[in-house]
């Protein structure tokens, strides 16, 4: 699928047809790694005032190793792609309560990677997981300000839930 993605790109130049047959497919997945320019130009356009039209179409969005993704562009991200199923933050520093309560806006979210983001109490992270019944797959490892209650929560109540990623994670005490 993702080289069938690729050749699309310059079939966006043929035409308009072809552009509107081509665009729409590209913007289901977007992959972006490092503080790649694309990435800013990704997150420039996702903050600014003119919703991409196509960004309803995005249901799989990948930004790892990018720093730092702050609450307003998470907010920017969650006002025009109400789609995602699939998010992937990994080593995204900057992630904070205000983030995990706008990730709510995600019923239908089913993949969730937050692997060495940043500091996330625990009533944030489990009303995110409350909010988000369908998540099956969940990578909090290396976060820090979680405590064991939380993790015993999120796995009690996440029925849909099928991988459960903590590792290292800075846990305190009860």
């Amino acid at each position: 699928m993702a080289h069938t993605n690729k050749s699309l790109y310059s079939a966006l130049y043929v035409s308009r047809l072809w552009y509107r047959c081509g665009a729409p497919i590209l913007w289901r997945r977007i992959e972006l790694k490092g503080n790649d320019p694309k990435a800013k130009k990704f997150i420039e356009l996702v903050c600014g005032k003119q919703k991409p039209i196509y960004s309803s179409k995005l249901t799989h969005l990948e930004i790892s190793y990018y720093n730092p993704l702050s609450s307003k562009k998470i907010e920017g991200i969650v006002r025009i792609c109400p789609n995602i199923i699939h998010l992937n933050f990994e080593n995204c520093v900057g992630f904070s309560n205000r983030v995990l309560n706008q990730l709510k806006a995600y019923p239908n979210l089913r993949y969730l990677n937050l692997c060495s983001s940043g500091i996330m109490g625990d009533k944030a992270l489990c009303g995110m997981v409350g909010s988000c019944r369908k998540i099956e797959y969940l990578n909090i490892s290396f976060c820090q300000g979680i405590t064991d209650r939380s993790l015993i929560k999120i796995a009690d109540s996440g029925q849909a839930l099928q991988e459960f990623h903590f590792a290292c994670a800075f846990l305190k005490d009860l």
